[in-house]
């Protein structure tokens, strides 16, 4: 076996605050992100990365993530100072024999519990913090700024050294909003819906659940839908006149924000992102794509199991906009603040720079990936970003709706 490699990244965490406005000639100032090339890794790639994500999820303190280097064309594998050796012997058989694996000083625990910190500050040196995302190969955060300043910067590198660079961030907005309209029994994602009565489609469904014994029937859709008022739902009449189909409800049911806060929050030690269900009498495995007023649709065939893949392509599908695809993954892990301040984590980030998105209504919607036969299901819509060029869409991984709702998504296989 050969020996792991070594990247040491200097933990210097200072507890003095934020910095002072000017931050002089001499102090540091965190660095900022490197923009990434996007790559199209192949699909081995993927599959071994998806893999370690998994395993990075279920234990936080030995794993710390996964990346593709484009330049070698070898998944390397992070695992923490202090993993097991049997999580190290793990991590080699995963990488295989065209993967790597490093030794790093922070766990993806490390990590998390670091962002969370950053995120509870809200503001340093008077710009606000947008997010916080996992750095894989650095071994640390990028954080998103509302405005990126020098004195902003001068605070992070102040508190936390070098395990931090920084970025420029728009705060996303919610996209709830005006206008598969008329979905009928067995319902499908990707469909649009209102409360009974609503002048104007409130929202999007991403995917059909079910229990594990079959005995409940969901659609999931996002938890800011569902806020402050946990809503019945309904289609939209033959005659499109009014929402007055009535399908199901949400009340009764887990969603993951905090009732009194409108926000991620803690339920038991975790958190899961902007999610919640519609309670309906029954599904099929399909998911509406086309346009926002069309009959197409694709099977839901596979389901993803963990986080995605960083540089990984998916498609959108919501009732709003349709189906908008050309989406690269950015960040897998991150916590973000929308344009009222509410956190969301962990969520997802894609980028998308052909000139399609995601619009208001789209909210709750699928995020899949096209594959053999039909698509595999990723995630459920949050809302979106501007970044220069495009936009960036933010979604919540659909193996957090499998944990939290102790359901499944419904596929044909």
């Amino acid at each position: 076996m050969l020996p792991l490699a070594v990247a040491v990244t200097a933990l210097s965490l200072s507890t003095n605050g934020v910095a002072a406005a000017d931050p002089g000639p001499e102090r540091p100032l965190a660095p900022l992100a490197k923009a990434t090339a996007a790559t199209s890794p192949p699909q081995s790639a993927i599959e071994a990365m998806e893999a370690v994500n998994r395993a990075t999820l279920a234990e936080p303190t030995q794993w710390a993530g996964t990346w593709y280097d484009a330049t070698t064309g070898r998944v390397v594998t992070a695992v923490a100072g202090g993993a097991s050796e049997g999580t190290r012997k793990e991590a080699w058989s995963k990488a295989g024999s065209d993967g790597t694996v490093v030794q790093v000083e922070r766990s993806f625990a490390d990590l998390a519990q670091l962002s969370d910190t950053i995120m509870q500050r809200g503001s340093i040196a008077s710009v606000g913090i947008v997010s916080a995302a996992m750095d894989w190969e650095r071994n640390g955060l990028v954080v998103g700024l509302e405005k990126v300043t020098d004195e902003a910067r001068a605070a992070l590198a102040a508190d936390y050294g070098d395990i931090v660079t920084v970025r420029q961030m728009t705060p996303p907005r919610d996209h709830e909003g005006p206008s598969r309209l008329r979905d009928r029994y067995p319902y499908w994602g990707a469909s649009g819906w209102a409360p009974p009565r609503a002048g104007q489609m409130h929202c999007s469904t991403s995917f059909p659940m079910k229990r594990p014994d079959g005995s409940k029937h969901f659609l999931v859709t996002a938890a800011h839908c569902n806020h402050p008022y946990q809503l019945d739902a309904a289609t939209m009449n033959s005659s499109e006149t009014s929402w007055s189909n009535v399908i199901g409800t949400s009340k009764g049911y887990q969603s993951s924000f905090c009732q009194s806060t409108g926000e991620s929050c803690d339920i038991g030690s975790t958190k899961y992102g902007d999610i919640s269900v519609i309670k309906v009498d029954g599904v099929a495995p399909r998911i509406y794509t086309g346009g926002p007023d069309g009959t197409s649709s694709a099977a839901v065939v596979s389901t993803q199991t963990g986080l995605p893949a960083v540089n990984d392509s998916m498609c959108a599908s919501g009732a709003r906009t349709g189906t908008t695809c050309g989406y690269k993954i950015t960040d897998n892990f991150m916590s973000v603040r929308n344009s009222e301040g509410k956190l969301r984590t962990p969520v997802v980030m894609a980028e998308n720079l052909s000139g399609a998105c995601i619009y208001y209504g789209d909210s709750g919607g699928a995020v899949y990936k096209p594959v053999t036969g039909g698509v595999r299901a990723s995630g459920v819509i949050s809302g979106v970003g501007s970044i220069p060029g495009g936009c960036a869409l933010f979604y919540t991984s659909i193996s957090y709706a499998q944990q939290l709702f102790d359901a499944e998504v419904v596929t044909t296989s």
